[in-house]
């Protein structure tokens, strides 16, 4: 039990919980395990589940589909990075907020071994216990946060690039 402790510890969505709300939180996770190339979540499904990883690598892959393209690009999957269990990444956290359609396919690279944690059970423990639901929300919020700051950062570099290609051309 320690070392599951101290494993979700180390995650940014739990940050600042004590060993008793970390005790908390694993009476709602199940374990999974994935074969590698196993699609663990698929683009455009509804989701109602968040992962961690324990241990391997998952791609995060998005399909390219641009209306007035050429068909030669539309379909075609790209990965925009791989997480893996060293940093014991999390991802699907928004479906703890909503249920959404997933906006990206997650496939296993390696075997892998995951943390599930479903909507519906963080939830019952956020009203069972308002400063942990407050914390792990908290926590989401600047996770997202960051991810909204990076793509708007990306956003930039490739409207940059765009505008510098298209003034030369």
């Amino acid at each position: 039990m320690d070392q599951k402790i101290s494993v979700l510890q180390e995650i940014a969505l739990f940050k600042n919980l004590t060993t008793d709300k970390i005790r908390k939180v694993l009476n709602i996770v199940s374990k999974h395990t994935f074969s590698e190339n196993d699609i663990i979540l698929k683009e455009g499904d509804v989701g109602d589940t968040m992962y961690i990883i324990l241990e391997g690598t998952v791609e995060v892959v998005k399909s390219l589909v641009i209306s007035g393209i050429d068909d030669e690009y539309n379909g075609k999957d790209k990965v925009f990075t791989r997480l893996d269990g060293n940093h014991h990444a999390v991802f699907g956290e928004i479906a703890l907020l909503e249920e959404l359609k997933r906006t990206a396919t997650i496939k296993a690279i390696t075997n892998c071994v995951l943390y599930e944690i479903k909507k519906d059970d963080f939830l019952k423990l956020a009203e069972e216990d308002y400063e942990l639901g407050y914390r792990i929300l908290l926590n989401l919020a600047r996770i997202v946060s960051a991810r909204l700051r990076k793509a708007d950062e990306d956003t930039i570099k490739l409207t940059t690039a765009l505008s510098v290609i298209l003034h030369e051309a």
